[in-house]
């Protein structure tokens, strides 16, 4: 069974991140309500379009687009285009072969997607004499294609976003792993007398921050090791121990946007508190 209308609603609201996205999204809904009005549906339609527009430019801003390493002006007076626009939303100031070569994500397929489904949106905002005036149904019918298309497009982003994401996750776990291993661990250096690092196990990798200058990802997971009491030969003798164990462990990953795999470990905290419980 399909998703009905007040689940798309809702899925579309989730989107909206400022006031006037929201004000824009509730004057399209109250559209719909204009039962008398022959253009209702149109004018939802529009409204939508409208917002995919905003909510597109505030996922990339002009400024910031601009000095990405691979913007190049194709507008006068420095406008944008809006494939531009889509570049920055998934990629931010990414190198393009990084992510084409690299990543191996496909960003320009991606960006033709969108140009579809934004002209199919347009589509539905024409007036003619299939839309002018639909009944009831044909209004229900015409609402929920025009949300799905809306939904699609940033469905569509996240998406290859989130394959950008899964092909950094390796990097940045070797990156913790060489800290923990190459670095004193002060939590382990409280507890036992010597202990041994296997490295870390992502369990949450979110992109905190990504646009024309910085890479920067929040880490949470767990570290592996071996604890250690007494001397080895304390252990030899059966008068020391060696356990096994995993702790929580957080940190943040930053990286310069054009050079994204040299990524520096920061603010790397190892809880140890388990241990006293």
């Amino acid at each position: 069974m399909g998703m009905g209308r007040r689940s798309k609603e809702s899925l579309v609201s989730q989107r909206l991140t400022t006031p006037f996205q929201k004000y824009v999204f509730a004057a399209a809904i109250k559209s719909l309500a204009q039962l008398n009005n022959p253009l209702r549906a149109n004018n939802f339609a529009t409204g939508l379009r409208e917002l995919s527009r905003i909510l597109l430019d505030d996922l990339a801003p002009d400024a910031e687009v601009k000095e990405c390493e691979w913007f190049k002006p194709e507008l006068p007076q420095g406008r944008l285009t809006r494939a531009q626009r889509v570049r920055y939303a998934i990629q931010a100031g990414l190198p393009d072969n990084f992510v084409r070569k690299t990543l191996k994500v496909d960003v320009d397929k991606t960006i033709k997607k969108l140009t579809k489904l934004v002209e199919n949106l347009n589509a539905l905002t024409h007036i003619n004499q299939k839309t002018f005036g639909m009944s009831k149904v044909q209004t229900g019918k015409f609402v929920n294609e025009s949300l799905d298309v809306f939904i699609s497009m940033f469905d569509t982003i996240d998406d290859c976003r989130e394959r950008i994401r899964e092909r950094l996750i390796t990097k940045a776990n070797q990156a913790i792993d060489q800290e923990l291993i190459s670095d004193v661990v002060d939590a382990f250096e409280e507890i036992a007398t010597h202990y041994t690092v296997y490295g870390a196990d992502l369990e949450d990798f979110d992109i905190a921050q990504m646009d024309s200058q910085t890479l920067i990802f929040d880490a949470e997971g767990y570290v592996n090791c071996t604890l250690q009491y007494g001397s080895d030969g304390d252990v030899e003798r059966g008068d020391g121990v060696r356990r096994d164990d995993s702790y929580p462990l957080a940190c943040k990953l930053v990286a310069d946007i054009t050079s994204p795999l040299d990524i520096e470990v920061q603010n790397l905290h190892v809880d140890n508190s388990s241990f006293y419980e």
